[in-house]
């Protein structure tokens, strides 16, 4: 029997939900159930950054492919303000992500929901002197983002990610990650059931049953 792409996503919603304890399940299944159509050129994207102030609204693609220009003026935005605003071509398909993402999340808010762009690409040298940055993270190269919404928690971005791409969904207290990397999804900075330990807290080995 075929499985409707409603039904696919209301499921991946609920599998999500199960995976990070404490996610809007609400906002998960509204989303999850929203009439959003499948992207159609021409693409938009509208995107701020954090910090700087700057804005873009840009067309990703139209009929005819890629927009080189608005690509351009998209990856400047991303660049890495924190050294020397160094900058590099972003894979386009972080912008189809972005553009999906800000697509299905204004389709259920009822009006455009402006993404805040808080890290795009980063040098080495910038990315070595954060805690706790993966040595390989994609976002050395321009295949990741870290973002919030305006109005919303990191979650519902994470629950927007995960059924608009493929790749990967972090939850961090003040932002969401999201790239076109291996599918995976991660939660740091959450807080804990009542009567569980916080995640990466050290422990001992167990004793045997006595």
């Amino acid at each position: 029997m075929p499985v409707s792409r409603r039904s696919l996503l209301t499921g991946l919603a609920g599998a999500l939900a199960a995976t990070l304890p404490g996610l809007d399940r609400a906002y998960a299944a509204a989303l999850a159930g929203a009439s959003v159509p499948m992207a159609a050129a021409p693409v938009r994207l509208w995107l701020r950054r954090e910090g700087t102030r700057e804005e873009v609204s840009a067309i990703v693609r139209t009929p005819d492919g890629y927009n080189g220009r608005d690509l351009l003026l998209l990856s400047w935005l991303l660049r890495d303000v924190g050294d020397g605003s160094s900058a590099v071509w972003i894979d386009p398909r972080l912008f189809d992500l972005l553009a999906a993402v800000q697509g299905a999340m204004s389709a259920v808010h009822g009006s455009a929901v402006p993404l805040i762009v808080t890290s795009g690409y980063r040098t080495p040298k910038h990315n070595a002197g954060l805690e706790g940055a993966a040595r390989g993270s994609l976002h050395l190269a321009g295949r990741a983002v870290d973002l919030k919404a305006f109005g919303y928690a990191p979650d519902a971005v994470a629950v927007a990610g995960a059924l608009c791409g493929r790749g990967g969904v972090g939850i961090y207290p003040n932002f969401c990650h999201l790239d076109i990397g291996e599918a995976r999804i991660w939660g740091r900075g959450r807080k804990s059931p009542p009567g569980q330990p916080t995640p990466g807290t050290p422990i001992t080995q167990p004793k045997e049953p006595a």
